[in-house]
Order: C-alpha cells, then structure tokens, then sequence
C-alpha cells in the first residue's frame, strides 16, 4: 500500500474531482488575484509616470528660471556694453588731448636736452665727488667709532683721537662745501629749465 494512500485515506480524502462549486471558486479566486495583481501593476506604472511627469515639470521649471536668469544677464550685459563704448568714446577723446599735450612736451624736452647737457654734467660729477667723500667720511666714523668702542689694552689716545675729530671736521667742511656748489648747480639748472619752460 502507497504511503499517499494511507494519508488519504486517514484524512478522509477521497479521490473525487473537486466539484464544480470549488472549481468555479478557483476559477474566481484566480481572476481576482490576476485582476490584484494588475491593478497593482496599473498603479505602479501610474505612480512612475506621475513621478517622470512632475520631474518632467520640476526641469521645465529650472529651465524656465535659468531662461529668465540669462534673459536678465543679457539685458545687463547690453546695459554694460553701452556704458563701454562711451568710455571708449570718452577714452578716444582724452587720448587726443593727451597726445597734443605729448608733442608740446616732446618739444619742449628737445629743447632741455640741448640747453641742460653741460649744466647736468657739471652736477653729477659734484654729486659724485660728494658721494665719495659721505662714503670715506662714513666709512671713517665707523672706524673711530669702533676705536672708541673697543679702544684695545693700551686704552683710548687722546692725541689720535683728537687728530681724528679734526680730520673729520675737515673733511665735513668739504663735505658742506661742496653740497652747496651742487645747490647752485641744481639752482641754475633749474633757472634753464624754466626759462625753455617759459619759452615753450
């Protein structure tokens, strides 16, 4: 004897088609899952598309702010270029005036560099002679600065010492002597340039 059989019969199950009772409940049964399912396919699909349709829609509107954002930049942009070719207009002008202003100049600075040469030579060579001697006098009082400072074992001379400070007064006498010669050299140029000033 099958072991199914045994089941069956102590279940009591007999071995009968199902009746047709619970084959239309089946059947039923059946289409109404079938009709579940696809009301939740049906949902499913409207909720996919209800959603690419509001993003559909949240695009065409961050589209239609970007388009009024570089409709408004545009405008600036023109506003800005209007106000550029003014400047440049204002510019050309200025340009013009300057560049008479440069040829009276130019004319004028021919005229200093003939009348000016001698004079401006004479001074650089007073102000390198001056320059040489600051740098000795300088170089000089730091020597004796040192000296005083550290004067050794045998300690300060008074006779150097005071040989020293009137060298040094020597030497800033010359000093002041001769930036008063540039003084005047500087002085006359200056007369030269303002008379070729005067006559241009």
């Amino acid at each position: 004897m099958d072991v199914t059989q045994v089941i069956r019969r102590d279940r009591g199950v007999g071995t009968a088609p199902p009746s047709l009772r619970a084959q239309i409940l089946l059947i039923a049964s059946a289409f109404l899952c079938g009709t579940v399912l696809a009301a939740l396919l049906f949902v499913g699909i409207w909720r996919h598309t209800a959603a690419d349709g509001a993003r559909a829609q949240a695009s065409q509107r961050v589209s239609q702010q970007q388009l009024t954002t570089a409709r408004h930049r545009i405008a600036a942009l023109g506003a800005d270029l209007t106000q550029a070719k003014q400047a440049a207009s204002t510019a050309a002008a200025t340009v013009a005036r300057e560049r008479k202003a440069l040829t009276r100049e130019i004319a004028a600075n021919t005229a200093l560099a003939r009348a000016l040469p001698p004079r401006l030579a004479a001074l650089t060579a007073s102000a390198h002679a001056l320059e040489s001697q600051m740098t000795t006098l300088q170089s000089e009082l730091k020597a004796l600065g040192t000296y005083v400072n550290d004067p050794g074992a045998t300690g300060l001379d008074a006779a150097y010492l005071a040989t020293q400070v009137e060298y040094m007064t020597s030497a800033a006498k010359t000093a002041a002597g001769a930036a008063a010669a540039i003084s005047q050299k500087a002085t006359d140029a200056g007369a030269t340039l303002n008379n070729v000033t005067r006559r241009n």
